[in-house]
């Protein structure tokens, strides 16, 4: 017995939250008005008037010339998801939080101590997420994942929708194919083009004709269009990959402040790694220019690490061997892939003993005082481009990254 929970609308819901005037607006969070950007998420006071995620700000402001456009904020994104972690966890200790806003909770052997039906247990989980936060949630019941996923997103906001046992096919085939996940718009249009547009019509082709024209992929198409999921609920997950990237306000030709925006990017992907006890070995650099031209380098390290210097000398490799052209820089990234779970056994004769202990006692400053409570010199140097609070710079879009 699967719950999966959705927080409708979050990132603009909880600017709501934090700022009562707002609740009766139409709010946009991806950055303001005037800078150049993409809808992250939006009220559904704006989406009734057309604003989608994705969309260009100035498109939105168009379409909603009254909307409250807000940059958002990661930490109280954050804050935010830890209540509804705490709130889970009242009723199982079986949670997958596969983002900020959106959790799978597996209730199975458990309704006898509850003694309440799962869509009443859903109900209770609503009502005290929003007595905490002021935030409505939407819920799928079903008995496995893919079934409650999908279940959530047919009645928002702040529905319930529950897919009895036995009946998992008979929901899932009158819908649309682009429901199912994984199915994005290139493959919806090469199944389009074999007359495939319902989950139904997915369900009914032979399996080995979508492993040829998919692969493996065909094959979990064709399991989940039949209802057929056995993926766990999985208490952590480890992820692919950690990411940070950033605009720039204004296009910039500073190699210096290219450099520094890297770091801080690095400092934060560092202390990720080690909140999570993940180390990564791939790096990975991407710098965009003014006329959308990317270059990305990426090499990977002797072996894993959660070392803020050790990765940003290998950014700083990656960075000198990508070409400085003379058009002016609007974006740059970084990535840390091949994530492993962190090695707890230790070495007897660790040369990396100083820099864990010094690394630990930075992070520990920061989750007491701020992260900017310590920064190198080169970080400090950001003052004169972005605000500086203690959770971090205030980054141009997307400011929801840390």
């Amino acid at each position: 017995m699967i719950l999966h929970f959705d927080a409708d609308a979050f990132f603009a819901s909880v600017e709501q939250g934090f700022a009562p005037p707002l609740r009766n607006r139409p709010v946009i969070v991806g950055g303001t008005e005037e800078q150049r950007g993409v809808v992250h998420t939006a009220s559904y006071d704006a989406r009734k008037q057309g604003v989608r995620t994705g969309m260009p700000l100035k498109q939105a402001k168009e379409l909603v010339p009254d909307a409250v456009f807000l940059k958002g904020n990661f930490e109280h994104y954050k804050a935010v998801s830890r209540v509804f972690q705490d709130i889970y966890y009242q009723f199982t200790p079986v949670i997958e939080m596969t983002s900020l806003d959106d959790a799978y909770l597996d209730l199975t052997g458990t309704l006898k101590v509850h003694k309440k039906t799962p869509a009443e247990i859903a109900r209770i989980i609503q009502q005290r997420i929003y007595a905490a936060v002021g935030i409505t949630m939407s819920c799928g019941i079903g008995t496995n994942k893919v079934i409650a996923r999908i279940a959530s997103g047919r009645n928002k906001p702040a529905g319930i929708t529950t897919v009895p046992p036995g009946t998992e096919v008979a929901f899932l085939h009158p819908l649309p194919i682009e429901e199912l996940p994984g199915i994005g718009p290139m493959a919806k249009q090469r199944l389009n083009d074999l007359g495939v547009f319902t989950i139904g019509q997915l369900a009914a082709m032979p399996k080995t004709v979508l492993l040829q024209r998919f692969g493996a992929n065909g094959t979990k198409f064709w399991q989940l269009a039949n209802g057929i999921d056995l993926r766990e609920v999985k208490q952590r997950i480890l992820p692919k990959q950690i990411s940070r990237e950033t605009g720039f306000e204004e296009d910039v030709s500073d190699r210096d402040l290219v450099y520094e925006v890297l770091h801080y990017l690095t400092e934060r992907i560092g202390k990720k790694l080690r909140e999570d006890a993940l180390t990564g070995q791939t790096v990975s650099v991407k710098v965009e220019y003014s006329d959308h031209k990317r270059y990305i380098k990426a090499r990977s390290l002797p072996e894993a690490t959660d070392s803020t210097d050790t990765l940003y000398r290998m950014v700083k490799i990656l960075l000198d061997e990508t070409p400085f052209r003379r058009l002016r820089v609007r974006r740059v990234g970084l990535v840390v892939s091949k994530i492993e779970w962190e090695n707890w056994q230790g070495e007897l004769f660790s040369e990396t003993t100083r820099r864990q202990h010094l690394e630990a006692a930075i992070d520990d400053i920061r989750t007491r005082f701020g992260f900017t409570a310590i920064l190198s010199a080169s970080q400090i140097n950001l003052q004169r481009h972005y605000r500086m609070e203690k959770s971090g710079y205030v980054l141009h879009a997307p400011a929801l990254t840390q």
